[in-house]
């Protein structure tokens, strides 16, 4: 028997237009789709008329879950993985999965679309060729040692944060990369309020009353 595919689906990051036709199509077309929250893929599908089986795989499940994708796909079953939103295996769900999708010796695919990386890259202004990709910094055990790690690049570092530890991260990246670093700031990109500003390190310390601080941030800093 052939053995199925597995498609790794980008899905929006706020504005539902920028789903992908291809993404759309697949999406309609396989056996069922394996998603980081049955929630918030629900509301992705109902917008986009899609009735499709949805299979929770996030970071917390079982091995026994990925292998029952791994017996479905084995047995010929297309199946399509989504994240909460962007693309999956970027600081979201996924990784593991492929992983041992692909040890089984199945096809993988991906289908790209939006991700907060490429989007907040794209209009910094920053970037020219390299650039370091952490993610999530850590919260407490190992952050300064990242950050003393970070501050000896030489190139652009990205970093995903979350608004409750803006200003603490922001502060942080002063401290360890001095008062003459320049910093870029993505907020809520795409989504009604999105808001883009850049600035010495100070100075956005300084602004930051000025903006509001919620929602989902991207910072690129040098």
């Amino acid at each position: 028997m052939s053995k199925g595919i597995l498609y790794i689906i980008a899905t929006p990051i706020g504005n539902m237009g920028d789903i992908t036709k291809r993404a759309v199509e697949i999406l309609t077309t396989v056996d069922f789709v394996a998603c980081e929250d049955t929630r918030v893929a629900g509301g992705l599908f109902h917008q986009l008329n899609i009735k499709k089986e949805l299979v929770s795989l996030h970071q917390h499940s079982s091995d026994e879950k990925i292998g029952f994708i791994i017996r479905e796909l084995k047995a010929g079953k297309s199946v399509a993985y989504v994240s909460d939103n962007g693309t999956p295996g970027i600081s979201d769900p996924g990784q593991k999965l492929v992983q041992t999708v692909r040890g089984a010796g199945v096809k993988i695919f991906p289908v790209p679309g939006a991700s907060a990386l490429t989007a907040a890259v794209s209009v910094s202004g920053m970037v020219e060729k390299e650039f370091y990709f952490v993610g999530f910094l850590p919260k407490k055990k190992g952050r300064e040692t990242k950050f003393k790690e970070l501050a000896e690049l030489s190139v652009p570092v990205v970093i995903y944060e979350s608004a409750p530890r803006l200003e603490r991260t922001l502060n942080d990246i002063k401290k360890y990369f001095g008062e003459n670093t320049k910093v870029f700031i993505a907020r809520e990109m795409t989504k009604k309020f999105e808001e883009y500003w850049d600035g010495n390190i100070d100075d956005i310390l300084s602004d930051l009353e000025n903006h509001q601080i919620k929602g989902e941030f991207v910072l690129i800093f040098k």
